[in-house]
């Protein structure tokens, strides 16, 4: 099963991939006009923008207003569609009591007002030339080009719910194999139901030895963990080799057989489990850090998978 979370994993990567390559071979931006100002340590920016080749052959823009501190953390922003031939719209600012709002004046259509909060208050300043402004000065010392690339970087990157979804699906099996070993570690504690030396093995079956007692096991009904073999977890693997330590923890029914002194066959229940390699509390031990490594592969891939579905910062 860990095997299969890898496999859905890489094959989400490459979902991912593919899907943030076509958010990335989007057209670039374009911006026709720009201003702004500053008031204390809050800045306003506004631009009218479009793609680069699509928006400005099919005659859209938008009017984006954004407003951040002079350190550059963008505090907010919003944007409002722009009518045919935005590229000769006119642009500039206009304050009010607590607010600053850009307006665009474009040829024969009414003005578009909007702020960095997404209201449009009209009768701030006149339609047809810039207001005086009191409260805003001009910008000192800040780029507005950074602003302007990180607002366009999320919209450039828009946030995909599914590549989320698909990343946790990706990572569910190892969630379901972390559960299945803590589980088969809290069964493998306490006084093993019997333990002793392997004599032989064949497929399905092993004769056990542990003091004078000669047991033949049949693991048919029960589950095999053969942890002693190359250092390897092999769930239902009924591998063993001579001279292994194997220990019993569950139920089992067991028989005696006729002809053999002190010989008796046992038979695994369903809810029981043969260790091979290792005592029960050293199997039950590396089965915990197996689940506890699983289950953090299986976190790790699911904040990678909320990274990578989020618009980039």
């Amino acid at each position: 099963m860990r095997r299969l979370a890898f496999a859905f994993a890489f094959v989400w990567l490459i979902a991912a991939f593919c899907v943030r390559l076509i958010d990335m071979r989007r057209p670039g931006l374009y911006i026709s006009a720009l201003t702004g100002g500053q008031q204390g340590e809050q800045v306003t920016l506004a631009w009218l923008q479009g793609d680069l080749h699509r928006d400005a052959q099919r005659g859209r823009g938008r009017l984006v207003v954004a407003e951040a501190r002079v350190d550059g953390k963008l505090l907010r922003h919003s944007s409002t569609a722009l009518p045919p031939g935005w590229q000769d719209c006119l642009l500039w600012l206009e304050e009010g009591p607590g607010v600053v709002q850009a307006l665009a004046s474009c040829p024969g259509h009414q003005p578009t007002r909007l702020s960095a909060d997404g209201r449009s208050l009209p009768g701030l300043g006149p339609d047809n030339r810039p207001a005086l402004l009191q409260a805003l000065a001009p910008l000192d010392r800040f780029d507005p080009e950074r602003i302007v690339n990180l607002i366009h970087r999320r919209e450039l990157a828009p946030p995909h719910p599914t590549l989320l979804f698909l990343g946790v699906l990706a990572m569910l099996p190892l969630l379901v194999l972390a559960a299945q070993d803590l589980r088969r570690s809290r069964r493998m504690r306490g006084t093993p139901t019997l333990e002793g030396t392997i004599e032989t093995a064949e497929s399905g079956v092993l004769t056990l030895r542990t003091a004078d007692r000669r047991v033949t096991v049949y693991s048919d009904a029960g589950q095999v963990l053969s942890l002693g073999i190359s250092g390897a977890l092999a769930n239902n693997d009924s591998m063993a080799a001579q001279g292994l330590r194997a220990a019993i923890q569950g139920p089992v029914s067991t028989q005696a057989e006729q002809g053999f002194r002190h010989a008796e066959t046992v038979r695994l229940l369903p809810q029981s489990i043969l260790v091979v390699g290792d005592r029960l509390q050293e199997a039950s031990a590396r089965l915990q850090r197996v689940a506890i490594q699983n289950g953090i592969l299986a976190l790790l891939g699911i904040v990678l998978s909320a990274v990578i579905a989020m618009p980039f910062g």
